[in-house]
């Protein structure tokens, strides 16, 4: 995924102690993460397999509970692990064990996840190793390539592999969905070069068509064209020996005076189903658990809410899940409940903000973990607006303009507001402020036009691929230089604002835009 190479060095130090994630059943309501990772079938040795079975061979071997005693189980790239390229990277890892508590911290939260989807898939356990070298378990790792989360998706290949992306949620960060597609992602590859995982490995690293490109220029040279054979990138020749050091480490930690703390066979989260938004504030509170540990099992929620749209579950705390359950059960069902991010500005207080937008100042306060109420000016705060309007308005923000075949605009009078004007159509502030990419406490100008309704469908279809973006016209702006700017086309540009072919544009104009940050 083109990463920087991120993990400092050991992840297998890192991998070292307290990863407990969860396997995965899904039933109704949950999906079950109680089972611990079983033990697997190792593969005989030459010498074994000629012996002949007998009473002693039937016996079950109750499952480890040490997840190292299972990842070594799973190796099948041993042999690979003698490369000269391998031992290169073995000494250099050896030379930081300062970075060992760094990724341990990491990986603990997710490691056992990540190796019970890798060995349900029948995979290689190397492959649990690779987010250690990409992202150092790292769900915020950021490259400057804009590779983002554990397995490091750069925006064109998430949009490729149809990762969820939105206002709300970023499917590259999110632990359950990034594992499974960067599964899916690893045995297509591994298809493609006929089950050779180095070069799956290289080529998630730096593109199949790198590696084939590679492998076709060896084949007409008359040379070999395995990994080691080929001529790569300087990344993707550091990337797989790498991988391969780690499981050195993992596979004989003695060898390299490594310890290694048993981790544990048990799940460290389960996923539990929400049929609402919930902010991750109030989900801390339900689950009598620290926000920041939310905020580290759930990093693809970007406002640290649940998006509208799903998906519509959360990560809590193993020891936790039944007590959030339970109140999840039990908590009050209000009217429907949209969030707003707010930047303070001079003059503002909770209280006047509160009554703006039909809230409670305790419940601002929550929502920010505000242990006063003192403001910040430029300080930006997530809102709960309560509305009137029913739950399909939440889950649907659109069925306002579903309703109707156009979408209507409005012109701004001496004396509205935007809460006025919403008011007056029946729909939330924050709703009329998304319409026309504005916050629901920017200024309005007389005779300035709203939008009245979402986005037509195909927009809205373009919208959960690129990123949606507010643009306001400069002096000498005209809707080609914005198109060409943004490599977007000026018929898009138009309908996205619903503009005929006699507007004309001006400075200071707010218009939307849909960008490809690929």
């Amino acid at each position: 995924m083109r990463s920087r190479l991120l993990l400092t060095p050991l992840l297998v130090s890192a991998l070292l102690t307290g990863c407990q994630t969860v396997t995965t059943k899904e039933n109704t309501a949950t999906i079950d993460t109680t089972h611990p990772v079983p033990k697997p079938k190792t593969q005989a040795t030459t010498a074994e397999s000629k012996q002949a079975p007998n009473s002693s061979s039937k016996v079950k071997q109750p499952a480890s509970n040490n997840l190292w005693d299972i990842t070594r189980d799973h190796f099948t790239l041993n042999d690979e692990a003698q490369h000269d390229a391998v031992t290169i990277q073995i000494n250099w890892y050896k030379k930081y064990p300062r970075h060992m508590r760094r990724v341990t911290e990491n990986a603990s939260r997710y490691y056992h996840y990540v190796l019970n989807e890798v060995l349900k898939r029948d995979l290689p356990a190397e492959i649990a190793l690779l987010p250690a070298v990409e992202s150092m378990y790292d769900p915020d790792a950021y490259s400057s390539g804009h590779a983002v989360g554990i397995w490091q998706f750069i925006p064109s290949t998430a949009k490729y592999l149809g990762i969820k992306r939105s206002q709300w949620y970023d499917g590259r960060k999110d632990i359950i969905d990034s594992t499974k597609t960067a599964l899916d992602y690893l045995e297509k590859l591994n298809q493609r070069f006929d089950g050779d995982w180095l070069l799956t490995f290289a080529a998630y690293n730096a593109g199949g068509g790198t590696i084939s490109k590679a492998m076709r220029k060896n084949r007409e040279a008359g040379l070999p064209t395995d990994y080691w054979s080929l001529s790569l990138p300087k990344e993707t020749r550091l990337y797989v020996p790498r991988i391969l050091a780690l499981a050195s480490f993992v596979r004989t930690p003695e060898a390299f005076d490594m310890h290694l703390p048993a981790i544990p066979n048990e799940p460290y989260f389960k996923v539990v189903t929400t049929s609402q938004q919930l902010s991750i504030p109030e989900a801390a509170k339900l689950a009598k658990t620290r926000r920041a540990e939310l905020e580290l099992l759930n990093p693809g929620l970007l406002e640290l809410m649940t998006d509208p749209t799903g998906p519509h579950r959360l990560l809590i705390p193993a020891k936790k899940s039944e007590t959030f359950k339970l109140a999840l059960l039990e908590k009050p069902v209000h009217s429907p409940t949209q969030w707003v991010r707010y930047k303070v500005r001079t003059g503002d207080s909770l209280s006047a903000l509160a009554a703006r937008f039909g809230t409670k100042v305790k419940d601002i306060q929550e929502a920010n973990e505000m242990t006063s109420s003192h403001l910040r000016v430029g300080k930006s705060l997530l809102i709960p607006e309560t509305t009137s309007l029913a739950k399909t308005d939440l889950a649907a923000p659109s069925n306002l303009a579903a309703s109707t075949t156009e979408i209507s605009q409005y012109r701004v009078k001496q004396g509205d507001t935007l809460w006025r004007i919403a008011n007056q159509y029946g729909i939330a502030v924050a709703t009329l402020a998304r319409w026309n990419n504005m916050q629901p406490a920017d200024p309005i100008k007389i005779g300035e036009q709203l939008r009245i309704g979402e986005l037509p469908s195909l927009a809205r279809d373009e919208a959960d691929a690129l990123r949606r973006i507010g643009y306001r016209v400069q002096s000498g702006d005209s809707l080609s230089v914005i198109a060409d700017r943004y490599n977007i086309r000026v018929a898009d540009i138009r309908e996205w604002n619903n503009l005929s072919g006699n507007n004309m544009i001006k400075a200071g104009q707010q218009l939307t835009l849909f960008i490809d940050e690929g």
